[in-house]
């Protein structure tokens, strides 16, 4: 396999949310580069906000991003040519037909429905002032896949995926002190 390495998602809590982080990099040999399935902590029942950063451009062309589910916890995606395969996992759509490949991208917002809003996905870069959305089918995980559209090599870059989420499952419990009288 050409030089990717995959970051393990990290979690923690800020002011109530919290925050999945997961940092995949890859070098200009691969036209795909993938995440790992998302955290258990991930609550894939309640609506979540993705972004997505990038520290170079990513292909001389339109790089797209897609979501996979994963129905078992054995997900993962692989594959270095053409589109990633999964194991235990099927490819729900596009994110985006473009993530903006051409210089690094502080950062692209995804707003992402459990279930169906009403309103039809968002995924064009052009329509980004509307604000990308897209509804999710539920599945008990999800990964990502960024690809090289023209069928060339991505560049060498980085991609940060962070999900945010208020509470979640899976959250600590707040410690409750000074209830009550001193037991001893």
């Amino acid at each position: 396999m050409a030089a990717q390495t995959v970051g393990a998602w990290t979690t923690t809590s800020e002011n109530g949310f919290l925050v999945h982080s997961c940092t995949v990099t890859t070098d200009a040999t691969n036209e795909v580069l993938w995440t790992n399935k998302t955290p258990d902590s991930l609550d894939t029942s309640k609506p979540w906000t993705m972004t997505v950063s990038a520290t170079a451009a990513q292909d001389g062309a339109a790089a797209p991003l897609m979501i996979w589910g994963g129905y078992d916890s054995d997900i993962a995606l692989a594959g270095t040519t053409a589109r990633c395969t999964a194991t235990s996992g099927v490819q729900i759509g596009e994110l985006t037909d473009d993530l903006g490949y051409a210089a690094a991208v502080a950062g692209v917002c995804f707003n992402m429905s459990p279930v169906s809003t009403g309103l039809a996905n968002i995924v064009t870069i052009a329509a980004v002032a509307t604000g990308m959305r897209f509804n999710v089918p539920q599945f008990p995980y999800y990964a990502f896949e960024l690809m090289a559209d023209d069928a060339a090599t991505l560049l060498a870059h980085s991609l940060t995926f962070k999900i945010i989420q208020p509470g979640g499952h899976g959250a600590p419990l707040a410690t409750i002190t000074g209830v009550g009288p001193d037991p001893s």
